[in-house]
């Protein structure tokens, strides 16, 4: 969900009686449809014409949390005890207050290209900022140059450290982030992102930020008046821009299983259930769901009309036309021809259901897991279950040659399980044995790029077998899920250091010996 936190112009208009009132009304609409460069002079004026009206305080609380200014908000916003706005200054102020408790002691950094400001608490995720600045600022020129929309300002990107954050930052609960997996939000003229280290196995924490940052483009460019499933199948759409071209890797082996499934059980997700948030839908299947359906769409959008046909449906979005009416109009024809012609694309696409395929769970991280055997409880065969628990405590103590030899059982009694083989893999590459590693990940990367496991596994092994240039590709598929696995980023220092690159070879030593260190 990507809209800002409404301004009560209802409120406004009921309590304000003076010449000052059409002012008001503008800049809070202003601010509403995401355009704070527009705003600023707005209620400057308004500032300077009428300081005391309680109105004009709140939108200049208002705007200050919206620029970042937590503490200017908070004294502005403390100080409105008037009756007309009390109820809202008090709502907005509990939530500038968490995120100021949240982000106290971040430190800023800019990216690059100087279009982003990353904020961020000292330590560990230091390690990720230069690659998520780079990520950005590639997915900034790309992006705007698909959908035509370039933010005149500075972008704020803050990295938070636990689920629990980003509910105290927002208005979605524990619960909701938990169910639906929900781990980053472009909200209050900002994205916010939880650091991939609260999580076990990981997420694409790179496409996220590509992803959340088309809602900010998407937001700006239709005045925040576009649908959440087709913001949202934009946002997918793009997510991979930053790093090739318009929906490279399609959907991916796991949404495809689920898409799948859910079309061969007749239980797509409406694009009215996606409302008013994805973030609120049953379970984290569902939300991937819900994706995979409006990827699709706009992937057919792409196809039938490029980037040139979609600019033109934002336009007739920002200009008030409904998403249906829109689309409608620059496809020349009826909405439901339109929603028969995706249909049709999507039994066009000979999408396979595959239950070997491990479905990617977001799992965060609660410090009660039992690290060596965390995702055991998805390999569905129960006799493979019990070898993999039993090569994972050998592996635990250390016993590497008897953890293979269990891990070798559990594959033979469920040899498609991408857990199992994945476990195995990463055994014989600990054993010395790269070639063994190599021969087990190879066919499980092949099958699901998205599986983490076994890219850092390939990455060290061929790293062992001397082969910077395969080392290099999979340790970079790596780093894009688990940047926090000191052996990823070691793998990569060597990696750059082979091919000469010294200035990327130093970061990522740097990475590699801050993860390397225990809190």
């Amino acid at each position: 969900m990507t809209r800002l936190v409404p301004v009560v112009v209802v409120l406004l208009v009921a309590n304000v009686a003076e010449a000052k009132l059409g002012e008001i009304v503008r800049a809070a609409r202003t601010m509403e449809e995401g355009r704070i460069e527009d705003a600023r002079p707005l209620v400057q004026a308004l500032v300077a014409a009428s300081p005391d009206e309680p109105e004009v305080r709140y939108l200049q609380g208002h705007l200050a949390f919206l620029e970042g200014d937590y503490d200017r908000s908070l004294a502005i916003l403390d100080k409105l005890k008037d009756t007309r706005v009390k109820a809202e200054a008090g709502e907005l102020e509990t939530l500038v207050a968490r995120t100021r408790a949240v982000t106290r002691g971040f430190v800023p950094k800019e990216s690059p290209a100087g279009h982003f400001v990353f904020y961020y608490a000292p330590g560990r995720d230091e390690a990720i900022v230069d690659w998520a600045a780079e990520a950005l600022d590639a997915a900034y020129q790309r992006i705007g140059e698909d959908l035509g929309y370039f933010p005149p300002e500075k972008v704020r990107v803050e990295i938070i450290g636990r689920p629990r954050d980003l509910a105290q930052l927002s208005t979605l609960t524990e619960k909701d982030i938990d169910t639906s997996g929900t781990i980053a939000l472009c909200k209050y003229n900002k994205l916010m992102v939880v650091s991939p280290r609260a999580t076990i196995f990981g997420y694409p924490w790179m496409d996220t930020l590509a992803h959340e940052y088309t809602h900010f483009v998407v937001t700006r460019a239709t005045s925040d008046r576009m649908p959440i499933w087709l913001h949202e199948g934009l946002a997918k759409f793009q997510e991979v821009r930053w790093r090739g071209e318009p929906g490279e890797g399609g959907l991916g082996r796991s949404l495809e299983h689920l898409l799948a499934t859910a079309l061969r059980k007749r239980r797509l997700i409406t694009f009215e259930q996606m409302h008013p948030s994805m973030a609120l839908l049953p379970s984290q299947e569902a939300a991937a769901t819900a994706f995979a359906e409006v990827y699709t769409y706009v992937a057919w959008l792409h196809k039938k009309l490029g980037y040139d046909g979609i600019r033109s449906i934002l336009a007739r979005i920002r200009d008030g036309k409904s998403e249906r009416r829109a689309v409608s109009e620059v496809l020349g024809v009826t909405w439901e021809r339109a929603e028969i012609g995706w249909k049709r694309h999507l039994r066009s696409l000979g999408l396979r259901s595959d239950p070997s395929i491990r479905v990617h769970r977001l799992r965060f991280e609660r410090g009660d897991v039992d690290d060596e055997n965390a995702g055991l409880d998805a390999v569905v065969e129960e006799k493979a279950r019990k070898f993999a628990r039993l090569g994972g405590l050998l592996r635990a103590r250390g016993r590497l040659a008897g953890a293979a030899a269990e891990y070798e059982k559990a594959r033979a009694a469920a040899p498609d399980d991408g857990f199992i083989g994945a476990k195995l893999a990463r055994t014989y590459l600990e054993l010395d044995q790269a070639q063994k590693a190599i021969d087990v990940a190879g066919p499980l990367a092949q099958k699901d790029p998205e599986d983490v496991g076994p890219q850092a596994t390939l990455g060290a092994a061929f790293l062992k077998v001397g082969d910077a240039t395969g080392a290099e590709k999979h340790l970079l598929a790596a780093l894009r899920v688990s940047p926090f696995d000191p052996a990823v980023r070691c793998g990569l220092a060597q990696t750059f250091r082979d091919k000469g690159d010294t200035v990327r070879a130093e970061r990522e030593q740097k990475a590699c010996d801050l993860l390397r260190r225990r809190d």
